[in-house]
């Protein structure tokens, strides 16, 4: 299939500057997801990959090949928008068929490509509709029909999940990803929900203020964040963050959170005496019911707060003068959970940041 290299991206609109010297490798048959909040530049960096949109400096590469002057017709490229942009005057059939029949395909081929990808998205039935017709998923489905019989080398999706309720994204998802895993071509789809990242990816791509700040497979990035900001972002209920202060007692080095909470923190070079510093927890990685070991730290806790969220609880709760949000699956034990008066980590799942900037500067992993 096709690898992407963009080599220094910038793009100014209006004056104002939108990617600022992206340098990027997206590996052949990957499933390369841009996570990142409005304004990251995202939707600019697909365009400038499909072609709609030229940059102001920096080149594109697809297998080697400068495109950065190549139409977009000549790129190969297949993409999905927010918006469900179909022709209101044609029928689901002739939307799907629309790139086809630019292509001059016999009809019999364009019959069976159009009812193949229709049987693949399960809207085999609304082919005779019109868009009008149709519900917002049924739409939506149709614009990934129409990129997917295209067969092109390249898919980009601009957050074609965003204007979809709930129970329509979660099972577009589902599908999606088995649509992904098996047309073997180069994806790059653009999201601003860590979870459906997740979901959905092999390869994380993190975008900030039109800048690139973290490149690898999802669970390591989301496992070690770049910094402060980007732990904040791959978690829908943010990260908690306390100051720590690394103090030495007798021959070793702790790392003091406060009075009670303490952390051996001999073994890590990069944390030295008499320096501040802050300690990232995700609130999924709290254990509520388990057994106290070496592995383990301890949180004294006091709950005063909890959000049942349906299939989870958001409970909160005081840590001496920190705020903790941890998140449980165990609803069946909500009365137990009011009363109790620990919570655990792991040991691997403490984020140690710079204070200054909110490096990541490793985790307590032994």
């Amino acid at each position: 299939m096709t690898e992407i290299v963009l080599e220094r991206i910038s793009k100014n609109i209006k004056g104002k500057p939108i990617l600022k010297d992206v340098d990027l490798r997206i590996q052949s048959e990957d499933i390369a997801i841009l996570l990142g909040p409005a304004g990251a530049g995202k939707t600019t960096l697909l365009k400038i990959i499909a072609g709609t949109e030229k940059p102001d400096k920096g080149r594109i590469y697809f297998d080697g090949t400068d495109v950065t002057d190549y139409p977009p017709q000549k790129r190969n490229v297949g993409m999905v928008f927010q918006t469900f942009a179909l022709y209101p005057n044609l029928t689901i059939f002739e939307n799907i068929a629309s790139p086809l029949r630019v292509k001059k395909i016999p009809d019999t081929e364009i019959k069976m490509h159009v009812e193949q990808v229709a049987e693949l998205l399960k809207i085999k039935h609304i082919l005779n509709k019109k868009p009008h017709e149709c519900s917002g998923g049924e739409a939506q489905r149709t614009v990934i029909a129409r990129a997917l019989v295209k067969r092109p080398k390249v898919y980009l999706f601009d957050e074609p999940l965003t204007n979809l309720d709930y129970k329509v994204r979660e099972v577009l998802r589902i599908e999606l990803k088995k649509i992904f895993n098996e047309v073997k071509s180069t994806v790059v789809y653009s999201t601003s929900n860590p979870e459906e990242a997740a979901a959905l990816g092999r390869t994380l791509i993190h975008m900030r203020e039109g800048r690139v700040m973290q490149v690898g497979p999802i669970k390591e990035c989301f496992r070690k964040p770049v910094d402060v900001e980007a732990a904040k972002y791959y978690s829908l209920i943010g990260v908690n963050v306390l100051n720590a202060k690394c103090l030495r007692v007798n021959s070793k080095k702790y790392l003091y959170v406060n009075e009670i909470v303490k952390f051996d923190v001999s073994h890590l070079e990069m944390i030295t005496e008499e320096n501040e510093y802050l300690v990232g927890i995700y609130p999924h990685s709290f254990k509520l019911f388990e057994d106290k070991s070496p592995e383990m730290v301890v949180f004294p806790i006091e709950v005063y707060f909890i959000e049942n969220m349906g299939s989870e609880l958001v409970v909160v709760a005081k840590c001496g003068e920190h705020t903790l949000n941890i998140l449980s699956t165990e609803i069946s034990r909500l009365h137990e959970i009011s009363n109790l008066r620990e919570a655990y980590v792991p040991f691997d799942e403490l984020m140690i940041f710079a204070k200054d900037g909110g490096r990541y500067l490793g985790s307590l992993k032994r």
